[in-house]
């Protein structure tokens, strides 16, 4: 099926939950008594600055801090005035992070490997499924899924998370979707749009948070004293411009973005929540118009972890100077009006933010009737239907990266796909996961709290092998040092016809506020599988992780199948099952590059800087990684080719391009799938810069296409005037003239190149 297809048939049932809609309104609202409506502020014949305006004229200054401060619900309401509270801060990383409703929220892959899909409609259309089971488990009264109770969600995400995988040991890599600025940014455009817009184009469905602002991906270093709540972030001109804010600008000014989560660390000296980039850049050159919210706690870390000022007032003075308009934490509630007492700030400024706060909740439609909005009228049937899992499969099976398919000894059959009917053993910490399969920032999974309604791989497994036997031992656990169950797991591959490896990392090893202190797999399961894979028997390692895993000595000796499957969520099973029986075929593409163990050893975790030797990522980094960006396999063949011989040569060294006619030139690629079997391509478009000596290549395009065997396709990519902008070392973002070298690949072993010379 065509895959805009597919999103938009998604799309009509997601609509029809809304107007199929009758349940009835719990949630308390502005305006609506006799008393309350009567107030200017309720009016939506006027403009919405008048009615801003006119509620924070009536709001006495001991009630304002409280509706500056996220996760503080009941706090915030005024009574008196007839508004409720709203609690600010939901997550939605991979699916709404709340407790179950009438049903539990849809959870789909984490980013990591959404970003492996290379489909950017993928994410769109898991953003509208989030957007609307927000907006029902909103209305139906649901809090978050979180140990201390918190109350019901309100409709603002603190989520993308699009900083940039910018070192493997980083814990949060299985958060982002990759290394690469332009792809973040396309992801973080489709998110955004995807949650923020739906069927009622007067208000927003829900808003969107980027996080985190900015240079934000370091936790903890194990055995110092560096941590993220007093990290300095060290950025230079050049990194700034070209690695740290491309994808917020992308969400911000494409996109629209209503929400940027400020960070804890603080960035060339200044706290993040205190600095001038927030206005200046955010507000100033992008024309920001949303709302900025501190990380929990960062408003605090201005004074106790940076010691930028002595004082908590002076530190929410700080915050709301820089622009960060709400406080994720108690010190604005606390201390906000102290600062206005001892002159550090004024109440025009405090209004100034408030300002913002109210503007996103208007804009939510909560100060307006409800009669004719369908955001107030979702029924609790949208949330987790069979159609949101369909799309949720897809993309799940879109995220696996095949990376390695050796021949069989003596053969020229590959190792996957495996035939259905075998004796097939499930092998290694990973075979039967459910909890670690799903990732981080979960919303609740199962109604029992448990993860028992997640198929595991090998229940998966068990099930398509149909006329077969399938085995599960675990060998060892995930970080495990003892080696007593290998014996058993050796007999069952043993007396298996095939073995499905399942090793990789969990949530111990990596994750918020803990970094890795190496790359490789943890405990004892290199040692473990060096023992099944010397068996013999046809094998496929299957990863399951978040950031990259060095496998040194399967990528360069073991003749076995890889399969890499990050933290592949609630389908996760199923998509692996499917892949190893050839149900599916793998296509995606990895979205960092994997290096050998020993590159931790040449890179400070602490540097930002993303040049200095050997490099960071496929931008920069010089040496040989064991998987590149933008690698993948897949079970049939494909080839590349000019759509017409002359089209690439329309534009030589002879002929130059102003910068303003960029938008005029449009390069064609031919995708034929020349295998056996149907399958996913992605066409991937880089520019080697003429002013750029320090850059290798750039991402500037992708598109992934599904083709029959036989098929074949036209993919085009036209430039802009903005494709080939990059920073100088000062910062200025700049179109370079010269003759630029372009690449389109399957970033395996086909490229076709050409030249274009701007002007």
């Amino acid at each position: 099926m065509n895959m805009a297809h597919a999103v938009g048939v998604f799309l009509l049932v997601l609509v029809l939950g809304i107007t199929n809609a009758q349940t009835p309104v719990p949630i308390p609202r502005a305006c609506s008594s006799p008393t309350t409506n009567q107030y200017p502020f309720c009016n939506p014949k006027l403009s919405l600055d008048e009615r801003i305006h006119d509620l924070i004229g009536r709001l006495q200054d001991e009630e304002k801090p409280p509706m500056m401060t996220a996760r503080e619900s009941p706090k915030g309401n005024v009574s008196r005035l007839g508004i409720p509270e709203y609690d600010w801060g939901a997550n939605c990383v991979h699916g709404v992070q709340s407790r179950c409703g009438t049903k539990c929220p849809t959870s789909f892959a984490n980013p990591n490997g959404l970003g492996a899909t290379f489909n950017m409609s993928n994410v769109y259309a898991m953003a509208q499924v989030i957007g609307l089971e927000l907006r029902s488990l909103w209305l139906q009264g649901v809090g978050e899924n979180n140990g201390n109770n918190l109350p019901h969600l309100g409709l603002d995400c603190w989520s993308p998370n699009i900083n940039i995988n910018r070192d493997p040991r980083w814990g949060r890599n299985q958060e982002v979707p990759g290394e690469d600025p332009y792809l973040s940014g396309q992801f973080a455009y489709a998110y955004t749009t995807g949650l923020q817009q739906g069927e009622d184009k007067r208000f927003l469905q829900a808003v969107v948070t980027l996080k985190h602002w900015a240079a934000y991906s370091l936790e903890d270093i194990p055995g110092t004293n560096i941590n993220r709540y007093n990290f300095n972030a060290i950025v230079n001109s050049y990194d700034w411009a070209n690695t740290y804010t491309p994808a917020f600008k992308a969400a911000v000014v494409e996109g629209k973005a209503k929400g940027v989560m400020c960070s804890y660390n603080a960035l060339n000296n200044i706290p993040t929540c205190a600095s001038t980039f927030l206005n200046n850049t955010l507000r100033g050159d992008w024309g920001f118009d949303g709302y900025v919210t501190s990380d929990s706690g960062a408003v605090g870390c201005i004074q106790n972890n940076h010691h930028y000022v002595s004082t908590n007032p002076e530190a929410c003075a700080a915050a709301i100077k820089g622009g960060t308009d709400i406080d994720s934490g108690g010190d604005y509630d606390t201390s906000l009006l102290l600062a206005v007492s001892q002159n550090l700030i004024k109440i025009s400024d405090v209004d100034l933010s408030l300002y913002r706060v109210l503007k996103i909740r208007f804009e939510l439609g909560l100060f307006d009737p409800i009669d004719d909005q369908p955001y107030w009228h979702v029924s609790p049937d949208v949330v987790n239907t069979p159609a949101s899992q369909a799309l949720n499969l897809l993309a799940t099976q879109q995220t696996l990266v095949l990376l390695k398919n050796s021949p069989l000894k003596g053969s020229s059959t590959l190792t996957l796909p495996f035939p259905k009917g075998k004796k097939v053993a499930v092998i290694g910490p990973h075979g039967n996961a459910t909890g670690d399969m799903v990732g981080n920032y979960l919303g609740q999974i199962c109604p029992d709290r448990s993860f028992d309604c997640v198929v595991s791989p090998f229940l998966a497994i068990q099930k398509l092998n149909v006329g077969g036997t399938t085995v599960y031992v675990e060998g060892t656990s995930v970080s495990g040092n003892t080696t007593s169950g290998f014996d058993a797991a050796i007999q069952a591959a043993s007396a298996a016809d095939y073995v499905v490896l399942m090793i990789g990392l969990d949530q111990g090893v990596e994750g918020e506020m803990h970094d890795r202190v190496n790359i490789t797999l943890p405990g004892v399961q290199d040692q473990f599988s060096q023992k099944i894979i010397s068996l013999g028997k046809p094998t496929a390692v299957v990863l399951l992780n978040g950031g990259a895993v060095a496998i040194d000595w399967i990528h360069d000796e073991a003749d076995v199948a890889v399969l890499e499957a990050f933290y592949p969520g609630f389908q996760g099973g199923n998509a692996i099952a499917t892949a190893i029986f050839g149900d599916y075929n793998p296509g995606g593409k990895m979205p960092y590059t994997v290096y050998r163990s020993d590159y931790i050893h040449q890179v400070n975790m602490t540097s930002m800087d993303m040049s200095l030797a050997p490099g960071r990522t496929y931008r920069y980094f010089k040496g040989a990684p064991l998987w590149p960006f933008g690698y993948g396999l897949t079970y049939t063949a494909f080839t590349l080719a000019w759509h017409n011989e002359s089209d690439h040569h329309q534009f030589d060294e002879n002929t130059e391009v102003p910068v303003h006619k960029l938008g005029a030139v449009t390069y064609v690629v031919t995708v034929n799938n020349t295998g056996k079997v149907a399958g996913d391509e992605v066409v991937q478009a880089y520019f080697q810069s003429p002013t750029d000596q320090k850059l290798i290549r750039q991402l500037f395009g992708f598109q992934r296409v599904h083709l029959l065997p036989g098929q074949q396709t036209e993919v085009k990519f036209t430039l802009s005037p903005s494709t080939f902008e990059l920073g100088d070392e000062e910062g200025t973002v700049q179109v370079g003239r010269g003759v630029y070298t372009l690449h389109f690949t399957n970033g395996v072993d086909m490229t076709l190149s050409t030249s274009l010379t701007v002007a």
